[in-house]
This record gives C-alpha cells, sequence and structure tokens, in this order.
C-alpha cells in the first residue's frame, strides 16, 4: 500500500511539474524567424531518482533502456525518469497512421511483445508492449502535419 501511495504521489508530482509553466497553445518546435512563436519551455529538474528534461535540447536519460529505439527522424521534448520508470515525448514529421505503423515492428524486432493496440483514428492511437515483466506503452496523436509520441516504460512488478 505505502508503495502505491509513493508512486502515485511521485507521478502527481510529475505532472505537475511537466503542466507548470506551460501554455495551452502548441508552439511548432522548428519555427521559422519572425513567425511569433516563441521557442519551447525549457525545463531542467533534478531531483534524487526523479529527473525531468523538456525543451528545444533533450537528451534521453543515460540508463533509459536499450532495447527501447525511437525512430531515427524523432525529436525528442521531453524526457522524464523516476527511478526505473521512463517517460519520453517526441515528435516525427510522418502522420499518425504512418508513425503508428512504424513504431510495431521496430518495438517488435526488439522482442517486445504486443498486448494491447488501441488505433482511435484520427484522434489518438496507443500500443502496448510486454517484455520480461516490463511494460512498454506509447500513444501517437496529430501535430501539425506531423506526430507527437508518448512513450512509457514501467519495471517488472514487483
Amino acid at each position: 500500500m505505502r508503495r502505491q501511495i509513493k508512486s502515485l504521489t511521485i507521478a502527481f508530482i510529475v505532472l505537475a511539474l511537466a503542466a507548470c509553466g506551460r501554455d495551452a497553445t502548441p508552439v511548432a518546435a522548428n519555427a521559422p524567424a519572425g513567425s511569433g512563436s516563441a521557442p519551447p519551455k525549457e525545463e531542467h529538474v533534478d531531483v534524487g531518482q526523479m529527473k525531468i528534461d523538456s525543451g528545444a535540447s533533450v537528451n534521453l536519460p543515460a540508463d533509459f533502456p536499450a532495447d527501447i529505439p525511437l525512430p531515427p527522424d524523432a525529436k525528442l521534448t521531453d524526457a522524464i525518469s523516476m527511478g526505473k520508470i521512463y517517460i519520453v515525448s517526441f515528435t516525427v514529421p510522418t502522420d499518425p497512421n504512418a508513425t503508428f505503423a512504424t513504431l510495431l515492428p521496430l518495438y517488435v524486432a526488439q522482442g517486445w511483445k504486443n498486448y494491447s493496440r488501441v488505433n482511435g483514428q484520427p484522434v489518438m492511437s496507443t500500443d502496448g508492449y510486454e517484455k520480461d515483466g516490463r511494460k512498454l506503452v506509447y500513444t501517437v496523436v496529430a501535430d501539425g502535419t506531423g506526430s507527437k509520441v508518448n512513450l512509457r516504460q514501467y519495471p517488472k512488478a514487483e
């Protein structure tokens, strides 16, 4: 019970920190000069096991699992780690259907087994995978002319 409360508390803190100072209006990641769009807000938080990296220059956590590759054209926008839980967001220039179709074979090739698929066109698609007791879930949504992907990896339950 304590572990659940601790996990929920950490998740709430991460969501609150990720939402702080965010404008509700989406900002183009590579807006041309003079377009009036501000660059993405930079956030870099490092509090013990919780690390949040958000903005224009985001890197994967150093210990991010090697068996969770990102597509070659992915541009990271957020990387959050809480112990062995990882949440990364990235954009790709392809439409949601093409993005969704690209991600399935990418993870299957790494040994992930697909256990759930929701294709909620045109709003959102999501996939769930399992490997060695770990869970991998990603969601794909439209983002301008491309897609935004939110990928979450959860450790094996103890």
